[in-house]
């Protein structure tokens, strides 16, 4: 009795323990497989050890094998205990093993699970955590007092510290008939086969988890980007083919990055040429212990996020980039020395069999297809290759001067590339199936080639060495539509493989290099034999292939890999990647201190007067409208940290430092912003602090973090505090509008101060004021009659705050003024004004200051919000109005004068609904017109003036809450257009144009673009207006005048009353037909399945389809003028596999009486204009559209279709795949790379 268990059993003890038990089901005999063998003998483990272990894997050798019996009295004895362990045994000199059992019950039945631990024999060693042992084992249970009774399974495993055993799983299951026969016997022996296997690759059996790349190989690999292995594989095998390495570092790039910049940021966007990009990669590459990225290239490329999800062709890669980095070497040193890396040169010879004549062109390539359907290595590719066609018959060549000669036509090689990139040609289209295919077919290839076999023996160098060696597989392991990139490379002379996966990199065997990239052949009846897991192996094989080759020429080894040194890398690189290296750890180390720190931002007055914005400052937070251009670089509030730990006074003292304040700290109070619900960003509450009292310079920042409430933020995974970030704003008593005011009215009417003083910048008159009433007190002013103020000394007001804001009847309200002429919104100054003052109060303070005649009537609004501007009602309070702490207050004159009609925006609301709305748009003319608009385009030419102004491009700021005709009005000013001639177009991604109607709700539409992004308007100047332009109709015409397969699809638009005549002359313009030609023209039209739907009569209006399908058909014409007996039409259509899967356009086809069907395939083919190729793949068919009959075979050439028409009435149904339709490949959309 003899059973094994599967391998799904296989698990360690830990890995048992989180399973729930009964996941596994042994429940029946079925679940066990015999492998009885009369041959093993369980008491004489001596001779058992080969035949119960695996095979060793290819390449690998056993380093020591030993086996251990553990003899257990009564296995039942061991029911209870967590685990029971057997006795130690060493295999070898290194590592210890022993048994271990653990014991459980399912449906009342006994289970033994049974593991084999392993581990160092040195304590020092297995503490070390750095370890592993690959080892292959059997564990044999078997009755010593019968040893035919047995259960045995084996294995192998890579122990290490996270796991340090592995067995099966209810290896002995009491549910189980032979399994309980066991454990009723009690006594039983366990006898574990050990081999430890010689790990020479390092990567035997590993799991990758906290594996190290650099660590084991001394190589680093390539992050993913999403679907970017194909680059990373191809960047690998550029990076070790060195020579070139070399050369990209010569290219001179050391002129792209600046280090002279006010940020960090900054200097990493600066953008990055291919070249810099590149050598970028390979420094890395060569100094980095971590996987690096490929965003800076690919951002070089031009590429989106959605670039990077799409795979691309890795020839069309490497030749795109080749041609990128050969141009950027044009005029320098390395000119050329691409050629003399990657470049071939082969000939393309006609020559002539009976005379003395050859026709040859000699052209350079820089890799090699080749053909792997069919053929069983590369020898017989490069064969297929050069093989000659012979032309004779009715294919001979015309020699000059010979005429017509039988010829052998063919390429040969003159000579090989030092480095010889072969391209499999693993992707082929099928016609069959109507889409790109994966070959899988096993194809080999060789550590080496000879290559002289297939060179011209008249070639210049034939008689050199041309044997080349293998360097690098690129490995395609997926199909057609979706798949996996890695490369095998031998990066040194030495003979040792790595893979190259992405951000992985490990040895290989060359088991793995070639077997493993061969792919396979599929044979029904191997597969029949196949365990699952063979099956599935095999399915991976048979789709892991390799689909590009680098070979060396074996004399120019030495010199593609000499070492890079670092004398071959330029300066500039290593000092860019040291000072990002050093700044980004300087980042880290921030973070990591992060919750050391408070983050503090403070808004300040004069900040807020160089400000133009909603709320006191840019708010970089607000993503919508926060956009760095719009501000000055005065107006951004200090940024800067101190640690919790400091006292507060720290706060006061690094801003009176970095604003360089003269005044007085008792006169200085902090703010605390808070974040409102329409996300208005506003002092809420004033801090308590008195600088100069010396119990006050012992609170800590950390206490008034606390103290006020301001919330603290935490990493969602590390559970560490962040720094806490406080918004505040610095008041500031001495630019208060009261005190300033008055001090400022008294010097006045005292004389010491004329108005000549100040200048028009409202912002600098007032900081001049301010500073001037420092130095003067009368604090109060006071209406003593309608129209006259004076000063009147009152002593209650000074300068010093009230703390008490429970008690005070004061707020902080912040001041904006809005300049009409100017049109533009300035922060003034703030005001502690009182609760039960009507805001008109505020009047002669602001006169006063603004130099405005003190009868002067003014405004109030409130800013609530970006685009919530309310009207304070005259008269009203502040109580009343509902301002609290923070809100802000717009003022303007009431009457402007003669200056409002000049100006766009006239009132206050007008001038905040265009800072809430406004655009910033890049507008240039449309340089691709489409073929429907051309008509109705004015083009550009010399003598029109009009196109001149269309050429211009600018950008501008525009409120989309204007709408469409003043936004196409502002435009056509700036062009000197007419806006009603303009057809204005949004540019999306990637280059695409949505055009713009007269009614389109602008502000609606672009709701959600931020003022940080600049959107691209195009422009085309109408010859009609764009009024007449809209309501014009989108014709779609097919014309088959070469045939019905080989449509010509033309769009234009068409005035809506227009008829089919109309739509034929327009066409005429197009296709170019003769004028007499057009009376032999039939136009139809089709349904929603590409059926037939009409024949369209010349009085037809074009408003009854979207398309219609014309062409040149005389007969169809007379017949249908006619109506003959002897010629019958009728509808016809083309589908592909079910007759409900039709395509492409349908068409009309006359019967001829008499005709037979041989004959009417000739016309049929002549109908649909396909090449003789594809006629014979094409099938012949006609149907109800229920039933198909098909017509193709020869018995049925002498029908006649005519006949069949009389009787039953069908279609005329042409079977074939859709050329106008081919599916997605793996490798669309189209690659690129800009720049």
């Amino acid at each position: 009795m003899s059973d094994t268990i599967d391998d799904a059993d296989l698990i360690s003890l830990d890995e048992e323990r989180s399973l729930n038990k009964d996941a596994i089901d042994l429940s029946s005999d079925d679940a066990i497989s015999s492998n009885s063998s009369t041959d093993i003998d369980s008491s004489e483990p001596s001779k058992n050890v080969d035949k119960i272990l695996e095979e060793v894997p290819s390449y690998y050798k056993a380093k020591v094998e030993s086996y251990h019996t553990w003899e257990i009295e009564d296995i039942t004895q061991l029911v209870g205990d967590e685990k029971v362990f057997g006795p130690k045994f060493k295999v070898g000199d290194d590592f210890v093993f022993n048994p271990l059992i653990t014991t459980g019950r399912r449906d009342n039945y006994l289970t033994f699970s049974v593991y084999l631990a392993g581990a160092p024999v040195d304590s020092k060693v297995s503490a070390s955590g750095d370890w592993h042992c690959c080892a292959q084992f059997a564990l044999d249970i078997w009755n010593p007092d019968d040893p035919s009774e047995n259960k045995r399974n084996s294995t192998h495993f890579r122990y290490n510290p996270r796991v340090g055993d592995w067995g099966f799983i209810n290896l002995l299951d009491g549910r189980l008939r032979l399994d309980s026969e066991l454990i009723n016997h009690k006594r039983l022996n366990i006898t574990s086969y050990v081999r430890i296997i010689d790990d020479f690759t390092g990567v035997l059996w590993h799991d990758f988890i906290d594996y190290d790349s650099k660590k084991s190989t001394g190589y680093v690999g390539i992050n993913n980007q999403g679907a970017t292995c194909y680059l990373n594989s191809l960047l690998q095998s550029y990076y070790f083919t060195k020579k070139f390495r070399k050369k990209v570092y010569q290219i001179p790039t050391q002129d792209e990055i600046k280090f002279n910049l006010d940020s960090f940021r900054e200097y990493l966007e600066q953008p990055k040429s291919v070249s810099l990009a590149l050598q970028r990669i390979f420094y890395n590459l060569q100094t980095s212990d971590k996987p690096i990225d490929t965003m800076e290239l690919t951002d070089s490329f031009g590429w989106t996020s959605a670039d990077a999800f799409t795979q691309h062709d890795v020839q069309e890669m490497n030749r795109i980039l080749m041609d990128k980095l050969e141009s950027r070497m044009k005029h320098t040193d390395i000119e050329g020395c691409l050629n003399d890396i990657f470049v071939g040169k082969m000939k393309s010879f006609i020559r002539c069999v009976n005379v003395d004549y050859e026709s040859s062109r000699t052209e350079d390539f820089w890799d090699i297809q080749l053909n792997v359907k069919g053929l069983k290595n590369i020898k017989q590719s490069f064969e297929n290759y050069i093989e000659m066609e012979l032309l004779d018959g009715e294919n001979k060549y015309d020699a000059a001067g010979y005429g017509l000669q039988a010829a052998q036509k063919g390429v040969v090689f003159e000579n090989f590339p030092p480095v010889l990139h072969l391209q499999l040609k693993r992707f082929e289209y099928n016609f069959e199936y109507d889409q790109l295919m994966k070959v899988n077919d096993r194809y080999e290839f060789f550590n080496s080639i000879d290559l002289k076999p297939y060179m011209d023996k008249n070639a210049e160098h034939y008689n050199e060495d041309w044997e080349y060696e293998l360097h690098c597989v690129l490995v395609h392991q997926g199909d057609v539509s979706m798949g996996h990139y890695y490369a095998m490379i031998k990066p040194n002379e030495e003979d040792k493989w790595f893979r190259f996966d992405d951000d992985k990199v490990w040895r290989v065997t060359p088991d793995e290099v070639f077997e493993g990239s061969f792919g396979a052949d599929e044979d029904p009846d191997t597969l029949k034999g196949m365990t699952r897991d063979e099956q599935q192996d095999f399915q991976l094989r048979k789709h892991t292939s390799a689909y590009m080759l680098v070979y060396i020429r074996k004399s120019k080894v030495a010199e593609i890999l000499s070492e890079v040194e670092h004398k071959d890398i330029p300066e500039h690189i290593p000092k860019q990647i040291k000072y990002e290296r050093e700044q980004l750890a300087k980042i880290e180390k921030e973070q990591e201190e992060m919750h050391l720190y408070a983050n503090f931002k403070v808004f300040y007055h004069k900040a807020f007067t160089k400000y133009q914005g909603f709320d006191l400052g840019p708010d970089d937070e607000d993503q919508q409208n926060y956009c760095e251009d719009l501000y000055d670089e005065e107006s951004y509030p200090l940024s800067f940290r101190l640690l919790k730990t400091d006292s507060f006074s720290k706060v006061f003292d690094t801003v009176i430092a970095k604003l360089n304040l003269t005044v007085d700290p008792k006169f200085l109070r902090f703010w605390i912003n808070f974040r409102r619900k329409n996300y208005a960003l506003r002092p809420g509450k004033s801090i308590y602090f008195n600088y100069n009292d010396a119990v006050s310079q012992r609170v800590t920042i950390e206490s008034i973090i606390e103290d006020y409430q301001i919330p603290k933020n935490s990493h969602h995974n590390s559970g560490l505090e962040e720094s806490v970030h406080i918004s505040l704003y610095l008041e500031d008593a001495s630019v208060d509008l009261g005190f300033v005011s008055n001090s400022i009215y008294d010097m006045k009417k005292n004389g010491k101060l004329s108005s000549k003083e100040f200048n028009e910048n409202i912002t600098e008159n007032y900081e001049k004021m301010s500073q001037m009433a420092l130095q003067h007190y009368n604090p109060k002013l006071e209406l003593t009659s309608e129209n006259e103020y004076e000063i009147i000394d009152d002593n209650s007001e000074h300068l010093e705050h009230e703390h008490d804001q429970e008690n005070c009847s004061k707020y902080l309200i912040f001041l904006k003024f809005f300049d009409l002429p100017k049109q533009k919104i300035y922060g003034l100054c703030h005001v502690m004004a009182k609760m039960d003052k009507p805001v008109q109060s505020l009047t002669p303070f602001i006169n006063n200051i603004m130099n405005f005649p003190m009868n002067t009537q003014l405004e109030y609004y409130e800013e609530l919000g970006s685009d919530q501007i309310v009207h304070i009602q005259s008269g009203s309070t502040f109580y009343k109005s509902e301002l609290d702490n923070g809100d802000i207050i717009c003022f303007t004159k009431a009457s402007w004068g003669d200056i409002k009609s000049e100006a766009e925006y006239l009132t206050v609301p007008d001038m905040y609904s265009y800072l809430a709305n406004r655009v910033h748009f890049k507008v240039s003319s449309l340089q691709k017109v489409d073929e429907d608009e051309e008509d109705y385009i004015v083009h550009r030419s010399e003598e029109n003036k009009e196109v001149e102004h269309a050429s211009k491009s600018f950008e501008m700021w525009f409120s989309t809450a204007l709408g469409y005709k003043a936004f196409a009005k502002k435009i056509g000013e700036r062009l000197e257009l007419d806006p009603e001639y303009l057809r204005l177009f949004i540019v999306g991604r990637p280059n695409q144009t949505f055009p713009l109607k007269s009614t389109t709700p602008l502000k609606r539409l672009l709701a959600r673009i931020p003022k940080s992004q600049t959107l691209d308007i195009c422009y085309e100047v109408l010859s009609v207006t764009l009024s007449d332009f809209e309501h014009m109709i989108l014709c779609t015409v097919f014309w088959v005048g070469q045939g019905i397969c080989r449509e010509q699809k033309h769009e234009f638009f068409l005035p809506k009353f227009s008829t089919v005549i109309d739509l034929i002359d327009r066409l005429q313009s197009k296709v170019h037909f003769k004028p007499e030609e057009e009376d032999s023209l039939v136009v139809w039209t089709m349904d929603r399945k590409h059926r037939l739907k009409s024949i369209c009569e010349s009085d037809m209006k074009i408003e009854e389809s979207p398309e219609f399908i014309v062409g040149y058909y005389p007969t169809y014409r007379e017949v249908l003028r006619t109506k003959p007996k002897n010629i019958k039409l009728i509808p016809g259509f083309q589908f592909f596999g079910q007759i409900q899967n039709s395509h492409s356009l349908p068409f009309i086809f006359d019967l001829v009486q008499g005709e037979k069907l041989e004959d009417t395939k000739v016309r049929i083919h002549k109908l649909l204009g396909i090449s003789e190729k594809e006629f014979e793949n094409v099938r012949i068919a006609v149907t109800d559209l229920n039933a198909v009959d098909y017509m193709d075979s020869s018995e049925r050439d002498s029908v006649e279709l005519f006949k069949l028409a009389e009787n039953t009435p069908f279609y005329l149904a042409i079977e074939h795949p859709d050329r106008n339709l081919r599916r997605a490949s793996a490798y669309e959309p189209s690659l690129y790379i800009k720049g």
